[in-house]
């Protein structure tokens, strides 16, 4: 390793391993060269780049390959689709063994052998990539035209109602003389409530009408955030009254915006313009927002991860970062691709077998990656899996809140 940054080194060291896998790889392969009218300046048998002689496909002095490349452009082409993906037979080596015998590939790499496998952080670009991919196609998200959606059964929901009237009514004599008057009164109020919504109920909401309706619920959701989050734009707002900023009704749920009194007006006034947009596009914009930068949070999950893994190993000699940074690659990578793999399944055993399946084979495979990896005993293997998961749980969710709050911010812009 060299004094640099250790996980820009891990990164380099694989990349610059891949290209050298690649080299022998694609000079291995036999192929019809052309004649050009570029010719090596060096002899025969000697590297092009340094003038080594040559004892293989690859210089072993600097690393060249010695392919001329004086070949048709589809060769060329199909020589890139190779190094991405490895069609060659590395992929399709270190996918078996890496979903389905926990830590072989992870060992097989720290011990040495690497040839045959995909380094790692190309694995995880693939695995990532991938998943991204797959996940926008099928998730478009956000919130669709509404405005063909039935109401649900306002005749049924009176009546239900009614029937919880008369029940309270039933049990008014047993509460102390005191208050019976006053549920008395309540509950005639909510008759007269209840008989006047039932003569409203036979008239049907219209298309326009349900739009409508709609669309002041949002502008009264917006300006309810906007006087939580800018006080100072509502200076005739009273404390303390209904119409209080710091407090904002959300279906019931009374939300306090107190404390993000003392942030910058800026930075509010772009939460506010983000929620604004967030309201309009009825979630659409947070949803893309979201989906634009969660790779990257995940990626900044990898060092992290990794330092667990190195803060619970901190006693054990011959470790070091870099191999909890592979370890890290590797399990995340898998994480990936069995999500892919689940998602397949699900259409045939269900959405809730296969967030079982998940949580079960990837505390499955954290075990097993301390038992080959870590040579860890069952017990604190065992113990140790639920340690990572109970700490990783917690990242993730600060994570998440992170995600929401650039989705919000980068919305407003």
């Amino acid at each position: 390793m060299s004094g640099g940054d250790t996980i820009t080194d891990a990164v380099i060291g694989g990349a610059a391993e891949d290209a050298v896998g690649d080299a022998v790889g694609a000079s291995k392969r036999k192929k019809k060269q052309h004649f050009s009218m570029f010719q090596s300046p060096t002899a025969a048998g000697e590297c092009s780049n340094c003038g080594t002689k040559l004892s293989g496909p690859v210089c072993h002095s600097c690393g060249q390959t010695s392919d001329t490349f004086h070949r048709p452009i589809w060769d060329l082409f199909m020589d890139v689709v190779d190094g991405l993906l490895g069609l060659e037979g590395r992929l399709w080596r270190t996918l078996p063994a890496l979903m389905f015998r926990p830590g072989a590939v992870t060992k097989s790499y720290l011990t040495g052998q690497r040839a045959r496998y995909v380094m790692p952080f190309r694995l995880y670009l693939t695995a990532s990539v991938l998943f991204f991919l797959a996940f926008s196609l099928v998730n478009s998200g956000g919130g669709g035209d509404t405005t063909d959606v039935e109401p649900p059964d306002a005749a049924a929901a009176i009546e239900g109602q009614q029937a919880g009237l008369e029940a309270a009514r039933a049990n008014v004599q047993f509460l102390p003389p005191e208050v019976r008057d006053e549920v008395i009164a309540g509950l005639n109020e909510a008759d007269a409530d209840l008989l006047e919504a039932a003569e409203n109920a036979d008239e049907p909401l219209t298309p326009e009408m349900r739009e409508l309706r709609a669309a002041q619920g949002r502008e009264e959701s917006k300006l309810a955030i906007r006087r939580a989050l800018l006080p100072e734009d509502f200076p005739d707002v009273e404390p303390g009254t209904e119409d209080d900023p710091q407090l904002v009704d959300a279906g019931g749920m009374t939300l306090s915006f107190g404390d993000v009194s003392g942030a910058p007006y800026w930075l509010r006034a772009r939460l506010a313009n983000g929620a604004d947009r967030i309201i309009d596009t009825q979630g659409q914009a947070l949803w893309t927002e979201m989906k634009t930068w969660a790779p990257r949070l995940i990626f900044f999950l990898l060092p992290i991860y990794a330092l667990f893994l190195a803060g619970t190993h901190f006693y054990k000699k011959g470790l070091f970062f870099y191999d909890h940074l592979v370890v890290s690659l590797h399990f995340h990578a898998f994480l990936f691709f069995q999500f892919l793999l689940l998602g397949v399944i699900s259409l045939a055993i269900g959405p809730g077998w296969a967030i079982l399946a998940f949580f079960l084979w990837s505390n499955y495979y954290l075990y097993r990656i301390h038992r080959s990896v870590y040579e860890h005993g069952r017990i604190s293997s065992a113990m140790r899996t639920v340690f990572l998961d109970f700490i990783y749980m917690i990242v993730l969710s600060f994570g998440f809140m992170i995600l929401f709050f650039v989705g919000v911010f980068n919305a407003g812009s």
